[in-house]
């Protein structure tokens, strides 16, 4: 009987010893994927701020020579807005179908990688 007992003892501390090393191993498993989500949302960031900052500087590049080869400076603002505006428009109508369906799926792909 003590046997018996002893060895039930051992299995109860070995389940206990499993169950404290599954929650540390989900622990360290929650902070990778943190860890690689966030630094995944800073380099987005970064990215995102440079390309407005050269997509702002080559709209007013592209305005100026668009304005000075048209003789009129504020022609060619109104046309590299208007296009400008044609990309919006572009977005907004793909936005449902394709767009939203590929960030969903970047974004699930960094989770479980």
């Amino acid at each position: 009987m003590l046997e018996l007992k002893e060895k039930l003892e051992n299995v109860a501390e070995d389940v206990e010893e499993i169950a404290k090393t599954y929650y540390r191993l989900s622990v360290l498993n929650i902070v990778d994927k943190g860890s690689k989500l966030g630094s995944s949302f800073l380099i987005l960031a970064l990215v995102t701020g440079l390309a407005f900052f050269i997509f702002l500087f080559i709209g007013f590049g592209a305005s100026y020579w668009i304005g000075h080869a048209l003789g009129n400076p504020m022609l060619g603002f109104f046309i590299v807005a208007g296009f400008l505006l044609l990309v919006l428009v572009l977005i907004l109508a793909l936005s449902k179908k394709t767009i939203q369906p590929l960030i969903r799926n970047i974004i699930i792909k960094n989770l479980y990688d």
